[in-house]
């Protein structure tokens, strides 16, 4: 199991913004590789309250099982491999690998048991950016399609400072943007509230 800082802003473009940054750094439609990330929580949601989140990415033939939780700066993330078989048990039955990230969700809420609350599948493609990444994400989930721009680095006030200057130079405006389970989570509401 790996054990990682993230440190990162993100924010919410239109398509035409996304359109336009993708095309300023010279990034081509054969650059974006997909990924399925497909989330869960406990019924009671107790990830969610703890500003937390567990998910399965599914990129080609690897699956990598990820929780992420607050840290001082940033997320702290977990990750554990798992075999194609794993993810579909956790994915159908919520049943977690045994492992180091269960055994990590069992300390931070007390259980294993969680439930799929959906997924999200991201069009994404990256590039260095002077001492990070920056990532172009085009995601689609219960029927939405989102662009959003994400900047990872070595300290918050990198990662703002250098978000506040692509907005400036490309004219967008900062939105608030809540994390990919977030965003899932409020389209899923809204469909439930027209029910």
């Amino acid at each position: 199991m790996a054990k990682e800082q993230e440190i990162e802003a993100k924010n919410l473009l239109t398509e035409q913004e996304f359109s336009s940054l993708t095309a300023d750094f010279a990034i081509q439609e054969s650059d974006f590789s997909s990924q399925k990330n497909t989330y869960f929580d406990t019924s009671s949601f107790d990830l969610r309250s703890r500003k937390s989140a567990l998910r399965i990415r599914e990129r080609g033939n690897s699956y990598t099982l990820t929780l992420k939780e607050p840290a001082p700066e940033g997320l702290t993330e977990w990750n554990q491999a798992v075999t194609a078989q794993e993810a579909q048990e956790a994915i159908t039955a919520g049943t977690l690998p045994a492992g180091d990230v269960s055994g990590r969700l069992q300390a931070l809420i007390g259980s294993i048991h969680v439930e799929n609350i959906g997924t999200l599948i991201t069009y994404r493609a990256s590039q260095s950016f002077r001492e990070g990444e920056i990532f172009f994400d085009r995601s689609h989930y219960l029927g939405v399609t989102d662009y959003e721009l994400e900047i990872e680095g070595p300290s918050e006030k990198d990662v703002s400072a250098w978000m506040n200057e692509l907005a400036d130079q490309h004219q967008f405006p900062l939105r608030s943007t809540p994390n990919k389970i977030e965003r899932l989570f409020q389209r899923s509401r809204e469909q439930n509230k027209k029910q």
